[in-house]
């Protein structure tokens, strides 16, 4: 009996029925049209909600170059945009860096020894009556096409510009590169400065560069043979003992001093050669990955050094 009744109390079938929203209710809106705008806005912040997860899985092809490209980037500052000319000219490099090994560590600090080396270069290398007598004479550090620093010996006179290296441990001549001025085309001052893509760190240094024979182009065996000095040009930046605090004696302080090289050059070379351009811009070094070259500039490998127990 009470199944008949539940059956008696059941509801007609449902047939459809009609739903109205009261506009007046403050708590329910009416639909919105859609709005690009407010798409653009949601699909920015659907982004935003998932940074995390774009951080969290990397893409082991792009991420990660990218993520060491970064760090490495940090430290070297910004220099994607290379300076204007004129820049370079107003903007050139104050060199100024702290060296704390001791100075005597260098055999060119001691007395009488860079003296003794300019002598015997003169008399092996130079013909006085021909080339004329010494204008100046400097010891710089010289950088070859590899990004290696070389201590090497500069003398100019009215003619010729003598590269000289010289053995300052064991008091021998080892060789000379003797460029007649006429055949220097241009001279390039300015910071000594890496491509954008190089892991190198930067030198912050002012450098010098000499502009030899560019009517003819430069092979590609002569630019990659680390052995090679007949390259056409030639780059010097300052001595490592022109900074050290030790360095006092004016006379030492005029041999390690790029400066000075540079006023002597580029008198010589203006005077040597009428249509000879002197350019103030950055030197480009092109050295992308060279970790030889790290190793040999860190260490100092292209100086005379006393190296613990032993020197060389």
């Amino acid at each position: 009996m009470i199944d008949m009744t539940l059956e008696e109390d059941l509801p007609e079938e449902f047939r459809g029925g009609t739903l109205r929203l009261n506009s007046e209710h403050k708590g329910i809106e009416p639909p919105k049209s859609p709005n690009p705008a407010s798409g653009e806005r949601d699909s920015e912040l659907h982004g935003q909600n998932n940074c995390h997860w774009r951080k969290a899985f990397i893409s082991p092809l792009s991420s990660i170059p990218k993520q060491i490209s970064e760090s490495i980037w940090s430290s070297k500052g910004s220099k994607d945009v290379p300076p204007t000319p004129n820049e370079d000219a107003e903007k050139s490099l104050q060199p100024s860096f702290v060296i704390k090994e001791n100075p005597n560590n260098f055999f060119t600090f001691r007395d009488g020894v860079v003296d003794r080396a300019v002598r015997e270069s003169v008399t092996q290398f130079l013909d006085l009556e021909t080339e004329g007598p010494i204008l100046a004479a400097f010891l710089l550090t010289q950088i070859n096409h590899w990004d290696t620093d070389k201590e090497r010996l500069a003398l100019l006179t009215a003619k010729n510009l003598l590269v000289i290296k010289y053995d300052f441990i064991a008091l021998k001549r080892m060789g000379c590169r003797k460029i007649p001025l006429a055949e220097i085309d241009g001279v390039v001052v300015g910071n000594l400065v890496y491509p954008s893509g190089s892991l190198i760190p930067d030198r912050n240094m002012k450098g010098v560069r000499l502009l030899l024979r560019q009517d003819k182009p430069e092979t590609l065996a002569s630019k990659w043979n680390p052995f090679n000095d007949d390259v056409p040009y030639l780059t010097f930046t300052f001595h490592p003992l022109y900074f050290h605090k030790d360095c006092t004696d004016e006379k030492l302080r005029s041999l390690y001093n790029l400066d000075l090289f540079v006023d002597h050059i580029c008198a010589a070379v203006t005077k040597s050669k009428e249509n000879s351009v002197i350019l103030q811009h950055n030197i480009l070094l092109e050295n992308y990955v060279g970790l030889g070259s790290i190793i040999h500039n860190r260490h100092s490998l292209g100086f005379f050094k006393v190296r613990g127990k032993f020197s060389f």
